[in-house]
């Protein structure tokens, strides 16, 4: 070997100088990569993901961080088609670059994205978002949509059994996720007409946003929209809401959450039931005393214009003049006999045989009474009449 000889470095400065030099290169700091998964790993412990990305020709290894993966919208698996956004770096242990993934999506979602907007724009515009029906306070049966074999399905039974075991549930199965989902969402929701349910509760537990495709579908958002009994959306996923949430009549953020919301607790139910019991004995209570208060009012008031009434009355008016009239009658007699005794005193203080009474007496002559000595002469012949009885006597001599 002839020149000169570049300097030996070992093969952590090689592999540190490449990773410096592909840092450095402002185009592979902020990378989008499309490719399929393979050979995926979830570290058990830590969370991290490891896998390689791949295309018709060639392969990159590629890592994402369990505090990255926890924000993942889907569970990615081998042979999924999807877009890594991150940086490229090395690994210096093995010597080989990899994409360090800050974020995944499957790919297609941002036309996906795009055309669930759009969706939801074109449903807002014709009203399917604006029909909000107020759920029934006491459902005596709710119908229940959801995977049969699902722990959702569990969830809603032992809360309704709790809460109210009088409530009837009527359970209508469907796929809830994968292809074919949308379609048997919607016949289960028209089925669900045909059932005496006052309230229907539709969803599945949480899952990526992959798996709620189906409750972001046309069809599902109009047989929701056409259904006649109120719905409760329960799609379990705490922050976006679904096309199916937006026409449902309330949304609910977990199937447990959702019955809690059909269903009040048998507890209050009872307290409002008592307390409706009050206020109608209360009611009537008060309205009974009313209605005798009435009845005592108009009984008087008939007691007074009957004819037995006022014949009452009329005798009692009679027997009130009659007594003012015999009292009238004695103070009147009594004042007559009093001037009659006075008058009679008078009358008999001046009547000649009380005067006889007294002593004297009466003279009278053929000619009438005298009352002086000159009408008489010696010798005339004169009565006396006297208290009791009368004399014959003759005058011997007048005295002047």
């Amino acid at each position: 070997m002839t020149g000169i000889k570049p300097p030996v470095v070992s093969v952590t400065q090689v592999n540190r100088v490449v990773g410096m030099l592909i840092k450095g290169d402002r185009r592979l700091a902020n990378v989008a990569v499309r490719g399929e998964i393979s050979n995926f790993t979830r570290h058990y412990k830590t969370g991290h993901l490891y896998f390689t990305l791949k295309d018709e020709s060639t392969q990159l290894k590629a890592v994402m961080f369990a505090g990255n993966a926890a924000h993942l919208e889907f569970d990615p698996d081998n042979g999924d088609k999807v877009v890594c956004y991150g940086a490229i770096t090395v690994y210096e242990p093995n010597g080989v670059y990899q994409i360090n993934c800050s974020d995944m999506e499957p790919d297609g979602a941002g036309e996906q994205a795009k055309a669930l907007e759009e969706l939801k724009k074109r449903l807002a515009a014709q009203g399917l978002f604006d029909q909000k029906r107020p759920l029934p306070k006491l459902p005596k049966c709710v119908a229940v949509i959801t995977s049969a074999g699902g722990a959702a399905l569990q969830d809603v039974i032992n809360i309704v059994s709790r809460r109210c075991p009088v409530v009837k549930l009527t359970v209508i199965p469907a796929k809830v996720q994968g292809e074919g989902a949308d379609i048997s969402v919607a016949a289960a929701l028209n089925r669900a007409q045909d059932t005496d349910a006052d309230v229907i509760i539709f969803g599945r537990g949480g899952g990526s946003a992959e798996d709620l495709s189906a409750f972001n579908s046309e069809v599902v958002a109009r047989a929701v929209y056409s259904s006649r009994i109120p719905t409760i959306s329960a799609v379990g996923h705490e922050t976006d809401f679904s096309v199916a949430d937006l026409v449902a009549d309330m949304r609910a953020p977990t199937p447990s959450a959702a019955a809690e919301l059909a269903v009040p607790e048998i507890s209050v139910i009872s307290a409002a039931i008592e307390g409706t019991m009050e206020q109608i004995r209360a009611g009537y209570l008060r309205r009974l005393a009313e209605s005798e208060r009435s009845l005592e009012a108009q009984m008087a008031l008939i007691s007074a214009l009957s004819p037995r009434s006022r014949l009452n009355n009329a005798e009692q008016r009679l027997d009130e003049l009659t007594a003012r009239i015999r009292t009238g009658m004695h103070n009147r007699l009594d004042r007559a006999e009093q001037s009659l005794k006075a008058t009679a005193s008078v009358i008999s203080a001046l009547d000649p045989l009380g005067v006889m009474a007294r002593g004297f007496s009466l003279t009278s002559n053929e000619n009438g009474i005298v009352t002086a000595s000159s009408q008489l002469s010696v010798g005339d012949s004169v009565t006396v009449k006297l208290s009791e009885g009368s004399v014959k006597a003759s005058v011997t001599e007048i005295l002047s």
